[in-house]
């Protein structure tokens, strides 16, 4: 099943600002699901390890992150994550397609952004079972 993107000025802001670097970069996108349609309000960076090829989200910053959502300082629920490509263009690799399925175990409402800001390109993703990783098709995005 096929769904709408809605991706906000702030969030997309954030993403192509911290995946500027020269390696790849991680992060989660908060936001929620309204008529059928995936809001994606706001971006926050992960930190962990990467290098030229991976970015691994530690487990502490997602612990913080938890707790900074219950406590109410931030508003939404995890909606998906975003990487980086560094030239190599908008796909996913099979880490990033076995990341997908985790976090699809959750809701099927869960996306991946790819980004290369060497590109200026970016694709958003989700898993099928019965097709496997599918990128969204552009009318099915918006930045607002």
């Amino acid at each position: 099943m096929l769904f709408k993107v809605a991706i906000s000025r702030l969030a997309m802001g954030k993403i192509i600002s911290h995946t500027r670097k020269p390696y790849e970069q991680i992060g989660l996108l908060l936001g929620g699901l309204e008529g059928g349609e995936l809001k994606v309000t706001d971006a926050i960076e992960g930190e962990g390890e990467a290098d030229g090829l991976t970015s691994i989200f530690s487990a502490q910053r997602m612990a913080k992150i938890a707790q900074e959502m219950m406590m109410g300082r931030i508003q939404g629920s995890i909606v998906g994550w975003y990487h980086s490509h560094i030239g190599c263009g908008v796909f996913m690799s099979d880490l990033d397609v076995q990341t997908q399925i985790k976090l699809q175990q959750f809701s099927p409402y869960i996306i991946a952004l790819v980004i290369d800001s060497v590109l200026n390109e970016f694709g958003v993703f989700t898993y099928l079972t019965n097709l496997g990783v599918v990128q969204l098709p552009e009318e099915y995005i918006t930045i607002e």
